[in-house]
């Protein structure tokens, strides 16, 4: 028997290698504002972040206004820029088609819903999703326990503890947490390791594939750490 019924993932970090991508991006709608580009550290640190907030904390007292400006610059390149520099993690594919045959997948993340889906029909994956939620498709953002409350769990009456979410960062655990569903780091993503090591997730894994094992579908497949 499946260990889940229902898996939530982040996108970011989580199925996608995507650091590399918003950080020329995010280089590109800076200088087109005339300001420095922020370091790609930086960048990586804020991924999981909505893009205007995102900017907010790259930038010194930048306006409400600067930053909305900044914000549609940097959606403007996002099909040329970024996206050709984003590729999945290796395996996703493979362990996505392989959820997908037993449990009910979706994908919530900060990203706008346009370039989201942009991204997921560029690398085939949409296929594989019941639902797919963007920042603007939703009322609230992760980790309120609202957003499951509103907008997934009315489609999905499945108990709580059959539920799994996998995301990289703080954010995601706490979504999990707040929503009574078992939480699983994708500790190779971009998220804060001391952070999220704090929070004792349920499951730890080291690359995407590894998330097969957590639901039981390969009992002998990879590595997997589990925290009580």
């Amino acid at each position: 028997m499946n260990a889940f019924d229902l898996i939530i993932f982040d996108f970011d970090g989580t199925i996608v290698d995507s650091a590399s991508g918003i950080a020329q991006c995010m280089a590109a709608a800076f200088e087109r504002h005339h300001l420095p580009p922020p370091l790609p550290s930086d960048v990586r640190a804020r991924i999981g972040l909505t893009l205007e907030e995102s900017i907010r904390q790259l930038t010194d007292g930048l306006s409400d206004l600067d930053v909305a400006a900044l914000a549609r610059h940097y959606r403007e390149l996002h099909a040329s820029v970024a996206a050709p520099a984003i590729a999945l993690f290796p395996g996703a594919t493979e362990t996505l088609a392989a959820l997908v045959t037993d449990h009910r997948l979706v994908v919530v993340s900060q990203k706008a819903r346009r370039g989201l889906l942009q991204l997921m029909e560029q690398l085939d994956i949409q296929r594989y999703f019941d639902l797919v939620l963007g920042s603007d498709d939703v009322t609230v953002l992760k980790p309120d326990a609202a957003l499951y409350e509103r907008h997934i769990a009315p489609r999905y009456p499945v108990a709580r503890t059959r539920i799994l979410v996998v995301g990289d960062t703080a954010t995601d655990l706490h979504f999990a947490a707040n929503i009574g569903a078992s939480g699983c780091w994708a500790e190779y993503g971009y998220g804060d390791e001391r952070r999220c090591r704090a929070l004792s997730p349920v499951y730890t894994v080291a690359d995407i594939t590894e998330v097969t094992s957590v639901c039981a579908i390969s009992p002998a497949g990879p590595r997997l750490v589990s925290r009580p």
